[in-house]
């Protein structure tokens, strides 16, 4: 299977993976013909794009970190628990808790269980109800990043609760500024970035939740250099779990649709976090995000220096700057070739310029 920008899908042509709505809602199944009533909607819905199978991408298999079902579950309870904040239901919120708890059981056994894991952002982005699917696409990209750290199940297990609670607090923001299409005025930031002690402070008014779990939820926003807020703490001042939370925040909320921007293209993402080693990030962490997340991920088509266009067709773990491409055919080239941009001499100079989405 590949992956097709939503402007480039065709009637016709057959849905690779299944899609979900709302809190995990099964949407389209996989194996389905697209029709133009889908292709509009997944338009109106503002998706990039989603999977097909076809004859050339036949043999590349993209498994998801967790199950669809695993998703789904978890978005339900997450969708419980933040309603049951936002109303102020302490009975309503201590049986969501419960829920979560149980469910980040099942989404670290799946990501402990499947050995070497390698995170393709795009394969999280086929779900909408971005304020659900982001507390979980950060949740599993901190437990990725975390492997990367050598924690253990318990500390996986506190990393993933702080992940999937960490911006519980925007509830209780604003939506006008939240949503904000404009820029922020200094007043509105200063209220953006109470969010991390509201949400603190929710949290502790309604269930207990131990100092490793609710520490890195108010520090997430705190910055390598001193830079973040709401302390100021630089370096090893920040719990390593808010340090993780910090990156895998901003990395899919930068890959994400927003109200007020376009989701910024995967590649720009990874440079942002590559730029700013040492600064926003510590390099240790930088370095664990590299060798866990890929630049490009699996089935997407890109542009390579030297003017041939392919699909990203397998990761080199050692290496995920250079993936094996397979070229798409040409006049010239009709029969089925591939390129090992890691492990071919040859091919040692070209490289992947642009990813076609």
């Amino acid at each position: 299977m590949r992956f097709i920008s939503v402007n480039d899908l065709k009637e016709g042509m057959i849905i690779g993976k299944p899609f979900y709505g709302q809190t995990g809602y099964l949407l389209i199944q996989s194996g389905l013909a697209l029709t133009a009533p889908v292709i509009a909607k997944l338009k109106y819905l503002g998706y990039m794009g989603l999977y097909i199978e076809d004859a050339f991408s036949e043999g590349l298999d993209i498994e998801n970190v967790i199950s669809p079902e695993t998703r789904s579950k978890a978005g339900k309870s997450v969708r419980k628990l933040m309603t049951a904040a936002a109303k102020k239901k302490a009975v309503l919120f201590s049986e969501a808790v419960k829920d979560v708890l149980e469910v980040l059981n099942q989404v670290i056994d799946e990501i402990t269980g499947s050995g070497s894991v390698i995170i393709n952002i795009i394969d999280m982005k086929g779900y909408d109800a971005y304020t659900y699917q982001h507390s979980i696409n950060v949740c599993v990209l901190s437990c990725v990043i975390g492997m990367g750290f050598d924690l253990n199940r318990d500390q996986l297990y506190k990393l993933a609760l702080s992940a999937m609670l960490h911006d519980l607090g925007n509830l209780f923001i604003d939506k006008e500024i939240l949503d904000k299409p404009g820029k922020l005025t200094a007043d509105e930031y200063e209220v953006i970035k109470t969010h991390t002690a509201i949400g603190v402070d929710q949290l502790k008014l309604r269930y207990f939740f131990p100092s490793s779990v609710i520490a890195p939820i108010i520090q997430h926003h705190e910055r390598f250099d001193g830079g973040g807020y709401p302390f100021g703490r630089k370096g090893a001042e920040i719990p390593l779990n808010a340090q993780i939370i910090s990156i895998s925040d901003i990395y899919d909320a930068f890959t994400s649709n927003r109200p007020y921007r376009k989701a910024h293209p995967v590649t720009e993402a990874y440079e942002y976090i590559l730029g700013n080693a040492g600064q926003a990030f510590g390099a240790e962490l930088v370095k664990s995000f590299t060798k866990k997340i890929a630049p490009f991920p699996l089935g997407v088509q890109v542009l390579l220096s030297n003017g041939r266009k392919g699909i990203v067709f397998k990761h080199h773990e050692d290496n995920l700057i250079r993936p094996l491409i397979k070229l798409e055919p040409t006049p010239e080239q009709p029969d089925e070739c591939f390129i090992d941009l890691n492990n071919d001499v040859e091919s040692y100079h070209i490289t992947v310029e642009k990813v076609l989405i």
